[in-house]
């Protein structure tokens, strides 16, 4: 069965979000955080994954930040700072509906946001799921891939800073002054060090918008951190059918464990 609901920011937006929930009464709710430009289906990606994760039992929340899908505000506003507080308020918008403990899968530009929050809510927050997120924003910023050449690096920050945003992805997405400026300053890889719940990293092989060498890279830094390798797999794991379904195995298996 799903739900979808309303509820406000720290600063009064109006976010919006879908339940997905299960057969049986649980206190465990998996939140589902999407990347920048799309919304909380994350291309359909998080409506299967919402299915499976309900199917094993768990309630699943998956909700629109702050100026992207039908939550309210500017995407030239949005922030990682933004991201985060709207993380934090779906948390306790949750907790008020009784779930008491939770999983976090947050999605490419999601995981900057999922990072900054989840050391400070460990004791809520019992497993971290990253998908082939952006945790440092160096190649964001020195351009490595296809997907940060095109729509990143210093021509962007320039625009950013002559216009009060720059235009991203097909959709031409507003990202604002604040943001560009976050991402020359922000290290959310060094958020992670500190976590000691249990995460994953789920990364294609053949990403082209966020280094897959930085899962690889992180994976064996933090504490508690394991990886799984989707072999052929662009970002997102749209292309392929199989790659969606190995990202949701991996996850619900990772989810059944450690929540």
């Amino acid at each position: 069965m799903e739900e979808k609901v309303y509820f406000n920011s720290t600063d009064g937006l109006k976010l919006c979000g879908v339940f997905t929930y299960p057969n049986i009464k649980t206190n465990k709710c998996v939140i589902l955080c999407h990347g920048i430009t799309v919304d909380k289906d994350e291309g359909g990606i998080f409506t299967g994954l919402a299915r499976k994760l309900a199917n094993a039992g768990f309630a699943v929340f998956r909700f629109d930040f702050r100026g992207h899908g039908e939550s309210e505000g500017n995407s030239v506003d949005m922030t990682v700072k933004g991201e985060t507080e709207d993380i934090e308020f779906a948390v306790k918008y949750l907790e008020s509906k009784t779930f008491s403990k939770f999983g976090l899968v947050a999605a490419s530009f999601s995981g900057g946001a999922a990072s900054f929050f989840t050391p400070k809510h460990q004791d809520v927050v019992k497993a971290l799921i990253l998908w082939n997120s952006l945790i440092d924003y160096n190649s964001h910023i020195n351009t490595t891939t296809p997907w940060s050449k095109k729509n990143w690096g210093e021509p962007a920050f320039n625009r950013a800073e002559k216009y009060g945003f720059t235009e991203i992805g097909s959709r031409k997405f507003k990202a604002g002054r604040n943001l560009m400026h976050e991402i020359k300053s922000l290290k959310p890889w060094k958020q992670l060090l500190s976590i000691t719940v249990p995460i994953l990293f789920v990364h294609g092989d053949k990403d082209t918008y966020v280094p897959y060498e930085d899962s690889v890279k992180y994976s064996k830094l933090v504490k508690n951190g394991s990886l799984i390798v989707i072999k052929g797999a662009e970002h997102g794991f749209h292309d392929r059918k199989e790659d969606a379904e190995a990202a949701d195995k991996a996850t619900v298996e990772f989810i059944h464990k450690f929540l």
